[in-house]
């Protein structure tokens, strides 16, 4: 019986209506075979180094959204933003880019337009209103030669001093409102037996420090001066202050900084081995089993009214990859929903970018940095420069702090950095 079918379907194969059938079936399989090819090698991932708690917890916020509204979801987690940039450098060389980086923007959404990387998403920010969305220098950050490429979707307030409360109460130590009483407070710190600094071994770690050096020596105009590649203000007396103010607090660090990652410094704080650290906002989920107020605190520089501050968002990557472009249109939509911009900003500690939040959204530190941000001043933070004025000054300080420069040859050094550029 078998053999009788199978002599039966091979006359009707050779038959003029078996070869059609062939013909349908092989055109049917090409067909299906081209649209998986460009299906499967669609790489719609996100990569990003939002690894901490709270930046973990804000990065599912925009998950969610993305997913709602019929995105699959992949990412691409790194330890440094360095990291994550590089690799979307390569990827894109080889043709396999991701569909967004999360990183600061305006230096680098320069950069990546410059080196031809950028996605046009002027339709998207078209229909979507965006300039409406945006005060215009929020919107100017996501923006090159007018046309948008990235989406912000946070504002960064980075210049904060973390506290752990009970360890200062422990050593009978107020906490410090000037720049003199924070340095009075180390040695009685170190003498208590607790780490007065934490710091890690990264150079970002260090630059994020060496803000506060710089504002303690010269204020916020001299801050943005600096960042703005001003070579008087570089040169300036006050620039060797900046680096005498980061020799004292040298001295009272604890010797197993070298190389450790910022997670890992915070928890310092939290466990109450070290009473300071200078971070961002990102830290702030180190804290959410702790009583803000009592167990620790939040306070942007004491020393000085001073905000600095930043943009943070994604960095769209141009593909001719249809899938990618679909994934794109999707992320972009999540990403420019002002309930998910809120909801994730809150799970980070941080200010969302767009207008329009409620401000009895935000409790703790946002609400200091709103405060501030209204009140003081607001300085332009090194993360959003060009990569080359950025790498001038993170490998000027930590050169300086990982070796045995003077304040003066600090000072010095950075000039001839900046000179280069």
């Amino acid at each position: 019986m078998f053999w009788a079918i199978i002599v039966i379907m091979r006359s009707f194969l050779l038959t003029q209506g078996g070869v059609k059938m062939i013909k349908r079936y092989f055109v049917a399989m090409v067909a299906t075979a081209m649209f998986l090819a460009n299906t499967s090698f669609a790489e719609t991932d996100v990569s990003h180094n939002w690894n901490a708690e709270g930046e973990a917890a804000a990065l599912a916020v925009f998950k969610a959204t993305y997913e709602s509204l019929g995105g699959t979801w992949k990412e691409s987690a790194f330890p440094k933003t360095e990291d994550s940039q590089a690799s979307t450098k390569t990827r894109f060389l080889g043709g396999n880019p991701p569909m967004a980086v999360q990183g600061a923007l305006g230096g680098s959404t320069a950069d990546f337009a410059n080196a031809g990387m950028s996605a046009d998403l002027s339709a998207y920010a078209a229909s979507g209103n965006w300039d409406d969305l945006y005060t215009s220098g929020i919107a100017g950050s996501g923006k090159h030669d007018g046309k948008w490429v990235s989406i912000p979707v946070f504002v960064d307030t980075v210049n904060w001093l973390f506290t752990n409360k009970g360890v200062l109460d422990a050593a009978g130590v107020s906490e410090p409102t000037t720049w003199n009483d924070f340095v009075d407070s180390l040695s009685t710190l170190k003498n208590a037996g607790v780490i007065p600094v934490a710091i890690g071994g990264e150079d970002w770690q260090e630059t994020v420090a060496f803000d506060h050096m710089i504002l303690a020596a010269g204020g916020a105009s001299f801050y943005e001066n600096v960042m703005s590649g001003d070579l008087d203000a570089i040169g300036s007396d006050a620039m060797v202050q900046a680096f005498a103010n980061f020799a004292t607090i040298r001295e009272f660090t604890d010797e197993g900084k070298a190389g450790r990652s910022w997670n890992d410094t915070n928890n310092l704080v939290v466990s109450g081995k070290a009473a300071y650290i200078f971070m961002g906002p990102w830290a702030t989920g180190g804290y959410a089993d702790m009583e803000e107020g009592k167990d620790w605190s939040c306070r942007l520089t004491p020393w000085s009214n001073t905000v600095t501050a930043l943009a943070d968002g994604f960095h769209f990557i141009k593909s001719d990859n249809s899938a990618d472009k679909e994934a794109q249109r999707l992320f972009a939509a999540a990403l420019t929903d002002l309930d998910t911009q809120v909801k994730a900003a809150a799970a980070k500690g941080t200010l969302p970018a767009m207008k329009g939040a409620d401000p009895a959204e935000f409790s703790g530190c946002s609400t200091k940095a709103v405060d501030r941000m209204n009140s003081g001043e607001t300085a332009t933070h090194w993360n959003a420069l060009s990569s080359g004025l950025k790498s001038a000054l993170k490998d000027t300080v930590t050169a300086f702090w990982n070796g045995d420069m003077s304040p003066a040859e600090g000072r010095d050094a950075l000039l001839a950095a900046v000179k280069d550029i």
